[in-house]
Order: structure tokens, then C-alpha cells, then sequence
């Protein structure tokens, strides 16, 4: 059996063939590379400086500094304020060039930025202000805004000086690589502050600040006139980092809400299956910062807030680790299953040095009874409770969709949330990188396996042309093969599209969409799908395995998996986290454990007559009726042995783990204990 991670095997995905495969249906689905882990997403996203050429654009000039404190009057409402407070490392004037606060993305780590999304290169801290060290190529991007409102005008307020030459002061506005104004100031060695007044905003637009000298930055307003609405909520904080970490204590940090009267506190740890056990609970707090002390030792903690006034209670922050940065993991081992019954089982494992929480990979595996037609999905997005089409909800770049989907492994890119829908809009079209919504992976053992049926219920937006297509294809996740892209032209603002697509033993499902005549690049037009179905020609006796459950363990080293008791069978297999010091830290993958102990040793089916792939103590074994190449690949989608395999017994050594064995046009999973 083929038990494949979403992100497991990018590296292995064969980029040439998915082009020349897509590349025969036109040129709007050249580009069209249906990778799930979408790296060339990352790579494209990259901020770029604007070419700035002072000569064509106006001079502004800069006034005398104001006073830090934020001003913002009944007109008009910040929306987006930064005073650099966070990046306290080296001075005004000695700048901190030691430590590195920008990502491999481009994007500064949110420890230093109060709203997450700011990027650029050559950034630096200096003592509650932001340094660009050169006049080259240095800049710093505001997050992505949207400055629609008031006809696209906004107000521009930022602090800045050089330091040490004489130069000028870019200020620049655009939407991804394509700037649509910019305005400059003369910069001396003294602190100065300019006001912009601008024009042609847009729902993605960033502002970038830049120097032809070295500069320092601060006091960042970015403004617009709106109209003054009833709150129906208050936001909740953005949580920061704990600071002063003991053994039974610590700081609660986060950001001010400007409608708060005070904050609740809650601060926990969680025990087995995830329940929270609290040291504080609704915890008044006047101010965005709170010294948490007497707690028991020997726990991981996390803290959330909610903020709160006369009128309104926030939602629940993102959660925030109490821990000391680690420098290293260690690596579960899976152990057997404990209570096993038709509703479940306890899935159990061994402790992981420096672990913070563990992911749960549970696999099911379900035996087709009668041959015909067998739906996999019929996924309605109901989970989706807010957004609209109009006021949509942004999902991360790249982002898997478990809370909103029945089953888990759903992942879409640049993708939005409307009540009950997805939607995908190429807001990076102009990098070269496009918007798709990727179902799970689905692993079918079977001798002949049948074509696979898609339907998708879709709607596309007023910017969206009569041009628009609706895209699907079914691609190998082994070999990175695709059925080709199958296009169907809306004829109406909604419909259900209907594709019939050959099939492979390991796929998944890519949907996305094109406009021909969208004349800013994809950056306003969306593709919004209701209701996906996907349904596969099987045969009685065929096996189906798919990622049933994916869940996040913060407590303890078991968690109890429920499940239907529909005869199915389950796999399990975990990966521990931490926090670094550069952020996230993963192990590897433990071991595979076969709930109730079924075995795992299984003929490869839909191959050449007679081959066999089973592992045993430190050995690999491919059983050949002929001689056939055999390639070995680990969890993470390296090579780890290619041998010319001859017929009969082929043993190959490798340490305990889980593979993956191709030979000939066969692919199986072998388990080395």
C-alpha cells in the first residue's frame, strides 16, 4: 500500500512532464503546474524593490517630526499603524546588524512587526525604528491592504531620516510587481515627517518605503476616509511571543485593539486527548501585557486573549507556546493501539525529546463490496460559517483546509472563504503562479481501476469575463503524471461543470480556473466552488486508502481516534513539533503502526503478474517474475537505493522506517521494522 502525506513528495514531482502534458490545451493553461506543495508559489512571492525613477514622479516635502503618538480623527481610520516598537535590538543610530528578522520568504518574522504580512530585504532593528541598510536594493513592503474605499484614495504618514548622507525618501504604491505611483522626499541626517495623499487603490495593494541612501523608518500610518458604521464585533488581539520564561512563570504579550476597553486572559496547559487544564481564566487585563507567575512546573503552557468592551466580547486569539526556543527534535516510535472497538481506537506512542505537540496521520482502509460506481467525496463546504462573496475571508498562500472540509487534505492556494464556498482568485497570476483547490490523495489497489468522475458546482464574479474556464486534471503523486487539463467555458454566472478523467492507482484532484480577458492579471476575478463530488469506476474486492484524520496532539502520547464502524481498517503513523529558534522544528516520521495488527505484507495489484513488496526486520523484499529496476524512496520523496532487480527475492537493507517501492509501473509501501 502507498500511504502518501500531502507534503511528502514535491521533490519528486516531475515538473517537465505536468508542462508538456498541460501545454497542448493552450496557452492560458501552459503555466498551469498542479504541484500541491506550489514551492514556485513561494519562490515567485518574493518582494521585489520598485524601479524607482525620481524624475518622473512629484516631490513631497518633509516637515519637522511629529510627535510618535498616532493621531486619527472622526474622518478617518488607520488602517494600518506601525511604530517599529518590537524591533528593540541596537539604536537609533547603531542599528542591530547581527540579527537576521527576515524569513527565506521575504516576510519579517512576526515577533518583530505588530501585524503580520510586512516583507522586504536589508531590514534591520534599531531601537524601536527600522533601518535599510543600503540605497540599492534595501525596501520594506506593508502587508497586503485593501484601499478600495473613498474611491481608491488614501493617506500616506511615515517618519524617516538618513543616516549618514544626504538622499531621498521613496514612497511607492502598487499591486505585486506593478507600481502605481510613487512619490519621493529629500532626507538629511534629521528626523522629518511627510504626509502623501494618494490615488488608485486597489483590494491588494502594498506600500513600499525605500531610500537611495541608508534610512531609518518609523511612526507608520497608512489612512483612508470611511464611513463611520455600528460595530456588530470587536477584533480579537494578535498574540505575541512570552517573554521572561521560568519554570513557573512568564509574560503575555499582544497587540493593542483600538475598541478595547480591557483583555481576558486565559492561560493552560492540556493533558491527554487535548483537555485544557487552566491556571487562569478570563484573567482581566487592563493593558496588552501580563506577568504570569505561580504556575505549576513541569507543563507546556499557552496563553489566549479576548478582547473585550461596553458592547462586545472578541473571539479567542491564536494560542501562543510558553517555551523556551529548541534547537533540535527527537523522533516518536509508534507504539500498538489500545481499546480498540468498532468506534474507535487509543492511538499511543513514545515520548519525543524537546516535542511540544505531536501530528496524528490516521489512514483508513476501505474494501470496495460492489463493483460500480463508488463516491469518494461530496464535499459542500458547509463548515464555512463566515465571509462573503462580496467581503471575503483570505486563506494563508498555501493552506490546508481541514476545518472546513468533511474529510481531511483538502489544500487551496491563494484561496478565499465566503459562507459555504471556496474561492480561488490568481492574485499571483502576474508571478507566474496560479490559484488552485487540490482534493486528498486517494490510493487505489486495484487490477483495473475505472475512470474517475468530477463534478463541480461553480460561480464566477462580476470581474470575471465570458471567458472564463473552469480547469480540472487528475495528477500521479508519485510520478507527478497528469490526465491532462480538461476546460469547460461558464456560459452562465453559475453551473455545474461535469469531467470524466483516466485513472491512477495514487491521485488527486487539481480544480482552477483561466479569463483571457482579465486585463489586471487575475487580481480581481474569482471562481467561487460550492460543492465538489468525485465518484471512481471500482471493482469488488479493490482497496481504497485515503488520510482519514489529521489531528494536532498538544498533551500526553495517546489521543483516541473515533470512528464509524463500518468494517474499515486504520493505520497510524505520527511527526512531533517544537518551536526554534528560526521557527517551526519537525522530526521525521515515526513508524507505521496497523491498528489490531493486520498485516501488512500484500500482493501489488494492477502491476506485472506476481510481484510482491513487504518489509520486514531491516529488510525490504520485492518479489520479480522477471528482472525489473527497483527504486526506494523515503517519507520525504528522496531516493535511498536504486538497484537492478532480478527475478525472484530481491532484499534490500534499510533502516526501520516506512517506503515507498517503485518497480516497473508498480508502487507499493514496504515497512522496515
Amino acid at each position: 500500500m502507498n500511504h502518501l502525506l500531502k507534503n511528502s513528495f514535491t521533490a519528486i514531482l516531475c515538473a517537465s512532464a505536468i508542462a508538456t502534458a498541460i501545454a497542448a490545451n493552450g496557452s492560458e493553461w501552459n503555466n498551469r503546474m498542479p504541484n500541491r506543495n506550489a514551492h514556485e508559489l513561494q519562490q515567485s512571492g518574493m518582494p521585489q524593490r520598485y524601479t524607482i525613477i525620481p524624475g518622473t514622479h512629484q516631490a513631497t516635502t518633509a516637515t519637522k517630526r511629529l510627535s510618535p503618538s498616532l493621531k486619527s480623527t472622526t474622518e478617518t481610520t488607520a488602517i494600518l499603524t506601525e511604530d517599529f516598537r518590537l524591533m528593540t535590538s541596537g539604536s537609533d543610530g547603531s542599528p542591530d546588524l547581527e540579527t537576521n528578522i527576515v524569513g527565506s520568504e521575504g516576510y519579517i518574522y512576526p515577533d518583530y512587526v505588530q501585524t503580520y504580512g510586512w516583507a522586504g530585504i536589508n531590514v534591520f532593528q534599531a531601537g524601536g525604528c527600522c533601518y535599510l541598510s543600503d540605497g540599492t536594493t534595501a525596501f520594506i513592503n506593508t502587508p497586503f491592504l485593501d484601499l478600495t474605499g473613498i474611491d481608491g484614495t488614501f493617506t500616506i504618514n511615515v517618519s524617516f531620516r538618513a543616516a549618514t548622507d544626504n538622499g531621498r525618501f521613496f514612497i511607492a504604491w502598487g499591486t505585486g510587481a506593478s507600481m502605481v505611483d510613487m512619490r519621493y522626499a529629500n532626507a538629511t541626517t534629521e528626523w522629518a515627517s511627510v504626509e502623501v495623499a494618494c490615488t488608485g487603490g486597489t483590494e491588494d495593494m502594498i506600500i513600499q518605503l525605500a531610500g537611495d541612501v541608508p534610512v531609518y523608518i518609523d511612526d507608520i500610518i497608512i489612512s483612508q476616509e470611511v464611513e463611520v458604521e455600528e460595530p456588530t464585533s470587536i477584533d480579537a488581539p494578535a498574540t505575541l511571543s512570552a517573554s521572561d520564561i521560568t519554570e513557573t512563570g512568564f509574560t503575555a504579550n499582544w497587540s493593542i485593539v483600538p475598541a478595547a476597553t480591557g483583555y481576558y486572559l486565559d492561560v493552560y496547559y492540556y493533558t491527554t486527548d487535548n483537555e485544557r487544564v487552566y491556571a487562569l481564566t478570563d484573567h482581566e487585563v487592563a493593558t496588552t501585557t501580563c506577568t504570569v507567575d505561580n504556575l505549576e512546573p513541569g507543563h507546556i503552557y499557552y496563553f489566549t486573549v479576548q478582547a473585550y468592551n461596553d458592547l462586545f466580547t472578541s473571539v479567542e486569539s491564536a494560542q501562543v507556546i510558553v517555551k523556551e526556543a529548541s534547537a533540535s527534535i527527537g523522533t516518536p516510535t509508534a507504539l500498538p493501539a489500545t481499546e480498540i472497538s468498532d468506534e474507535g481506537f487509543r492511538a499511543n506512542w513514545t515520548e519525543a525529546e524537546n516535542a511540544a505537540w505531536y501530528t496524528l496521520y490516521t489512514y483508513s482502509y476501505h474494501t470496495i463490496a460492489e463493483t460500480g460506481t463508488f463516491q469518494l467525496e461530496n464535499e459542500t463546504f458547509d463548515k464555512i460559517t463566515e465571509g462573503t462573496m462580496d467581503e471575503p475571508l483570505y486563506n494563508d498562500l498555501e493552506s490546508v483546509l481541514n476545518d472546513y472540509t468533511e474529510h481531511p487534505d483538502w489544500t487551496g492556494i491563494t484561496s478565499l472563504r465566503a459562507v459555504g464556498m471556496i474561492g480561488l482568485r490568481n492574485y499571483y497570476s502576474i508571478m507566474g503562479a496560479y490559484s488552485f483547490l487540490y482534493s486528498p490523495v486517494y490510493i487505489v489497489e486495484s487490477s483495473a481501476p475505472g475512470q474517475v468522475t468530477v463534478k463541480v458546482t461553480a460561480a464566477r464574479d462580476n470581474a470575471c469575463s465570458d471567458a472564463t474556464q473552469i480547469g480540472v486534471t487528475a495528477v500521479n503523486v508519485y510520478t507527478g503524471e497528469t490526465t491532462g487539463w480538461q476546460t469547460q467555458t461558464f456560459s452562465r454566472s453559475a453551473e455545474v461543470f461535469e469531467f470524466t478523467l483516466d485513472a491512477f492507482d495514487n491521485y488527486y484532484i487539481a480544480i482552477t480556473f483561466a479569463d483571457e480577458n482579465n486585463a489586471d492579471y487575475g487580481m480581481t476575478g474569482t471562481v467561487w466552488i460550492d460543492n465538489v463530488e468525485i465518484s471512481q469506476q471500482l471493482n469488488a474486492g479493490d482497496q481504497l486508502c485515503r488520510l482519514y484524520a489529521c489531528d494536532i496532539v498538544y498533551g500526553g502520547n495517546s489521543f483516541y481516534v473515533g470512528t464509524p464502524g463500518n468494517g474499515d481498517r486504520y493505520s497510524y503513523f505520527l511527526q512531533a513539533s517544537t518551536n526554534g529558534s528560526d521557527g517551526l522544528i519537525e522530526s521525521d516520521f515515526s513508524n507505521e503502526v496497523n491498528v489490531g495488527g493486520w498485516s501488512a505484507v500484500a500482493d501489488v495489484t494492477g502491476n506485472t503478474d506476481g510481484i510482491k513488496v513487504y518489509g520486514t526486520q531491516g529488510t525490504v523484499n520485492i518479489e520479480l517474475p522477471e528482472s525489473l529496476q527497483i527504486d526506494i524512496f523515503n517519507l520525504s520523496g528522496s531516493k535511498v537505493a536504486t538497484v537492478a532487480g532480478t527475478q525472484g527475492i530481491n532484499r534490500i537493507a534499510l533502516p526501520q522506517g516506512m517506503y515507498l517501492v517503485n518497480t516497473g509501473n508498480a508502487t507499493a509501501k514496504a515497512i522496515v521494522k
